[in-house]
């Protein structure tokens, strides 16, 4: 007897009557939704502490203010990837924080004309210097260039100094890269200028209740965190691993920046041990930490969604301006302390090398390399989504029984049996055969087992052991000549 849901039994008034059922008809998809986390403006609009949604990079600028930290990340992700929904989580400067500041002192006058090339944040700052110029007219000159509403820094000058104070308050400042000539460009002759880096910046904004405030209606796939302190990134992976289990079942991947020497990236990797979040180590390069954050998730996260097995090697981080690289031994050094690393090439072109999880330890604090590239947490997310939305489908609404003793055709009912040769088949045909997610299919077969709870009639429970697929990013070989055989 088949099973109706609008067609009812007790039915004698003449007629067809023919219900449509879609429920076995989806063939799945979504939009992934990336998610901005940074610092706003006072003039942003956007409330702090709510997300919202961005239709475009001027909506951006609007909600969190133009030359925010999120205006900013907006205008590098759509630089990149113009698909995935966006939205931002936006943060107002800790009222009790400091801001970054450095200094441009003017030391020598120019005995020839020229253009100062400047560049904050590698963002180039033309200041015309004409001979004759005293160095606090210079110095004056160099702050009234400071026009562009997207440079991270405000400028002032006082006699022959000129300081520069960090839009934002808080430890994102001291890492704003001032530097003179980053492309070749040649000083006004005679000209002398002493630079101070930026510093001092303190206090960064609470990352707040993450459960509340990403709430449950969205699933954010994948994130953009621009503010990168200890204390944020302890928080969201806490909310990384929360998500990613039951009964949420809807984590994401987190993609931040580090910037610094080698020693200072070997020292902030190695003392985190989180999954779900990937910090790439910028070594000292002009690209700001945010909107690097940015440019990595705009490149890797189509990547990731269009296929979670395929290594990220060589994708280009447009946007991302190279100078310096680790050395070979210093970058395969911090693959071993959760950093990944990008390849700068000759000509300034960045791209990712290999990007992992800043995963390390088991509980015992032994070394554990279970989820080492960023790949693995995400095509696991993916092949349980399948199994869920595919058992959702199938089983929803039916009767359960230990097995099969002859029932009728038509009738919904949920075996042992049943749920194991759905399972098999949604590795088989698509997780193997069709997405190339997954091998090994004997051996799943093998060790597959289900049950029906022996405590709970209605439930159903099964023990399976997807082998999957890695990222390739190794050939070794050994060539053993000879000369005479």
């Amino acid at each position: 007897m088949i099973s109706f849901e609008k067609v009812p039994l007790a039915l004698r008034y003449p007629g067809a009557y023919i219900e449509i059922d879609g429920s076995q008809a989806g063939l799945g998809g979504d939009m992934p939704i990336v998610l901005l986390v940074g610092q706003k403006l006072a003039t942003g609009t956007a409330p702090a502490g709510e997300i919202v949604r961005l239709s475009s990079v001027e909506d951006a600028k609007t909600k969190a203010g133009a030359g925010s930290m999120l205006a900013q990340m907006a205008a590098r992700y759509r630089a990149v990837d113009p698909v995935l929904d966006l939205f931002m989580l936006p943060y107002a400067d800790l009222p009790a924080g400091v801001q970054a500041t450095g200094t441009i002192a003017v030391t020598a006058a120019a005995t020839g004309s020229g253009t100062l090339a400047l560049y904050v944040a590698g963002k180039l700052i033309s200041v015309p210097v004409a001979t004759g110029q005293t160095t606090a007219q210079i110095a004056t000159a160099i702050a009234a260039a400071f026009t562009d509403i997207d440079i991270p820094v405000t400028a002032a000058a006082v006699a022959s100094d000129v300081t520069l104070t960090a839009r934002h308050k808080g430890t994102c400042g001291n890492n704003i890269d001032i530097r003179l000539g980053l492309y070749g460009e040649v000083m006004p002759v005679g000209l002398g200028l002493t630079i101070t880096a930026l510093s001092g910046g303190s206090g960064d904004p609470a990352p707040g209740n993450l459960e509340t405030i990403m709430g449950s209606s969205r699933w954010y796939r994948y994130v953009a965190l621009g503010i990168t302190d200890a204390a944020t990134l302890a928080a969201w992976h806490t909310e990384s691993q929360r998500r990613y289990a039951p009964p949420v079942q809807a984590g994401f991947r987190a993609f931040t920046a580090f910037r610094g020497d080698y020693a200072l990236a070997a020292a902030f990797g190695e003392t985190k041990n989180y999954e779900h979040i990937s910090n790439l180590s910028l070594e000292i390069n002009p690209t700001p930490t945010w909107e690097a954050a940015a440019i990595l998730t705009a490149a890797a996260a189509p990547k990731l969604y269009n296929n979670p097995v395929e290594s990220l090697e060589g994708i280009q981080l447009t946007g991302m301006i190279g100078v310096s690289n680790h050395d070979w031994t210093q970058a395969n050094s911090l693959l071993f302390k959760g950093m990944s690393i990008m390849q700068v090439t000759k000509d300034g072109t960045c791209t990712i090398k290999r990007l992992i999880s800043m995963y390390l330890f088991m509980p015992d604090g032994s070394t554990d390399d279970a989820y080492l590239d960023i790949n693995t947490a995400e095509v696991m997310e993916r092949i349980r989504y399948e199994q869920r939305i595919g058992a959702v489908k199938k089983f929803t609404g039916t009767a359960a029984a230990k097995t099969n003793e002859g029932f009728r055709p038509g009738l919904r009912i949920t075996t042992e049996d049943s749920v194991r040769a759905y399972l098999l088949s949604l590795y088989k045909h698509t997780l193997m055969q069709e997405f190339g997610w997954v091998q090994e299919y004997d051996y799943y077969k093998a060790n597959l087992v289900v049950e029906q709870d022996p405590l709970n009639a209605s439930r159903f429970n099964y023990l399976d052991t997807p082998v999957l697929l890695s990222p390739f990013y190794i050939l070794g070989g050994r060539s053993q000549f000879r000369k005479e055989v």
